[in-house]
């Protein structure tokens, strides 16, 4: 298994590479804002092959590069249905002074969907790259947002949990879409269901285990 990451645009969202191995085909999680540059290189550097981006959830620092990868590498965007939206109205999901930020990348705060989108429902699983990804519903920082979860042989299961849960902390829920009642439910009873053994890519920050969460994530504390 190989997973490379490195941190896009202005609020440094993580962007995944996933794939068997080099030389293999990838799955490009979350390019966000000015991903393009860095994403190339990681391609050419380990000789990947994009079969597809997928999004944990909706919003533009997470998925700010999308239709420029779809287009330059011909591969579909697989969004959680709820947030497909934001691929086109960004500002649905962002503070009215997040704007000027986007007219200054975008030259609008509207843009063009990618041009083949990929639906994706709630807790469904999809072959990709070698790959079981399952995205697991866990809305309340946007409603369409997931965990994307698959287990590898070697090191078990493995879950990048995007803006639901970080190290440490949780994703925000006072932004337009969240809701703080909706991400309680999702932490307890989907992040808090997770095998200690899971070790956690988060969609910000640092990678850690979902052991190391639920004995110091004051959000998780009580839950399981």
């Amino acid at each position: 298994m190989f997973i490379a990451s490195f941190a896009t645009g202005p609020w440094q969202a993580n962007c995944y590479l996933l794939a068997a191995g080099p030389g293999s085909d990838c799955v490009i999680v979350d390019p966000g804002m000015g991903a393009v540059e860095m994403l190339s290189q990681g391609l050419a550097e380990h000789d990947l092959r994009p079969v597809a981006v997928a999004a944990t959830h909706g919003h533009i620092d997470h998925i700010g590069s999308a239709r420029e990868v779809s287009r330059k590498y011909r591969v579909p965007v697989l969004c959680p249905v709820a947030d497909r939206h934001l691929l086109s109205d960004p500002m649905a999901g962002l503070m009215a002074e997040a704007a000027p930020l986007l007219e200054q990348f975008y030259g609008s705060t509207h843009l063009e969907e990618p041009a083949e989108v990929v639906d994706v429902e709630p807790d469904s699983h999809h072959e990709l790259a070698g790959f079981d990804l399952e995205f697991m519903h866990a809305p309340g920082h946007t409603p369409g947002c997931s965990m994307i979860r698959f287990v590898d042989q070697e090191y078990g299961p493995i879950v990048m949990s995007g803006d639901v849960v970080f190290a440490g902390s949780i994703g925000r829920t006072d932004l337009p879409g969240s809701d703080a009642t909706v991400m309680a439910h999702s932490l307890a009873e989907v992040v808090a269901g997770l095998d200690d053994a899971s070790q956690l890519l988060p969609g910000h920050g640092p990678a850690t285990t979902m052991a190391y969460e639920r004995q110091t994530n004051p959000y998780l504390q009580g839950l399981g």
